[in-house]
């Protein structure tokens, strides 16, 4: 049993908020039930994630309990959408508190900012505040795609979040302040590396996957699942999760649900091996390499 793997997962909640199609209220408060009595207890979520409704969920399962760990973001609002001054910050993370049903969270994270903070000295003081009042208690930022950071900024946090798979592997050359933890989002790439997908995936409108996984792009990036399958016989799932648990770069990984399927795949990492080091030599000059192609990067993740 792998408990020290199992122990960097953080469950993912935005595919339960409606933003990937559609969830019945019984199934989310059954996947997050089903997470708790299985010790699966920390949980990523954002008020952006189906406007405000899966903070409410989780609110009304887990926000009575005191032993889980909710990290949460601000800077993308319900119905309101990307902003971050400090008025709208504040308004947000007391709403946070409303609808998790909590008096504090884990970890708050800036929610992908870019060049849109006027105020960055108010806005982590605002932070710091929150943290000495123990309505926090780590700071942290999720980072946007395709946006560098500087050093000086990145040193303010304890916790950076960034996008980390086969696909994606920006977060190997991303250079960590001593101070900081980094924390893996999308191990399966949206689904891609689930193993599920194929060039002939169609997604219903209400999945937000629909408005760029969808041909040429699709196309580009199944042709790069097919050489990953090629660097191992290990099937392709449980390659992309021993790839990131097995990093030492990485201290948490955010594994999204929509399922008990989901969370029984999840569970199953406590059997995974780490991964071989000569297999993750390989995947990392595959990606390094792009694959192979030849003037697609402009469709990759």
């Amino acid at each position: 049993m792998n408990n020290l793997l199992l122990n960097k997962v953080v469950i993912g909640t935005w595919p339960l908020s409606g933003d990937y199609g559609k969830v019945d209220l019984k199934i989310i408060q059954k996947n997050l039930e089903y997470c708790y009595h299985n010790n699966l207890k920390e949980f990523d979520t954002a008020p952006s994630y189906g406007n405000g409704f899966i903070e409410f969920c989780i609110g009304k399962v887990l926000g009575g309990k005191d032993d889980i760990l909710i990290n949460t973001k601000i800077g993308n609002m319900p119905f309101k959408g990307k902003s971050f001054k400090l008025e709208d910050l504040k308004l947000s993370f007391e709403e946070s508190l409303k609808r998790l049903e909590v008096d504090s969270v884990n970890i708050l994270f800036l929610h992908n900012p870019r060049n849109d903070i006027e105020d960055f000295d108010g806005v982590i003081q605002f932070m710091n505040a929150l943290k000495v009042a123990g309505k926090i208690k780590f700071k942290g930022v999720s980072l946007a795609k395709n946006y560098n950071y500087s050093e000086e900024f990145l040193k303010e946090f304890d916790f950076i979040q960034d996008d980390g798979n086969l696909l994606d592997m920006r977060f190997l050359n991303l250079k960590l302040p001593s101070n900081s933890k980094f924390m893996a989002r999308s191990p399966l790439a949206s689904g891609i590396l689930s193993g599920k997908i194929t060039n002939n995936s169609v997604f219903p409108p209400g999945d937000h996957r629909s408005a760029w996984l969808k041909e040429e792009r699709l196309n580009s990036i199944m042709k790069r699942v097919d050489r990953i399958n090629e660097v191992s016989n290990i099937e392709l799932i449980d390659l992309s999760k021993k790839f990131i648990l097995s990093n030492k770069k990485i201290n948490k990984v955010i594994f999204g649900i929509k399922s008990i399927q989901h969370i029984d795949s999840i569970l199953q990492i406590e059997s995974l091996l780490t991964l071989n080091k000569d297999i993750e030599i390989k995947l990392i000059e595959l990606y390094n390499e792009d694959f192979g192609l030849i003037n697609q990067k402009h469709l990759a993740l």
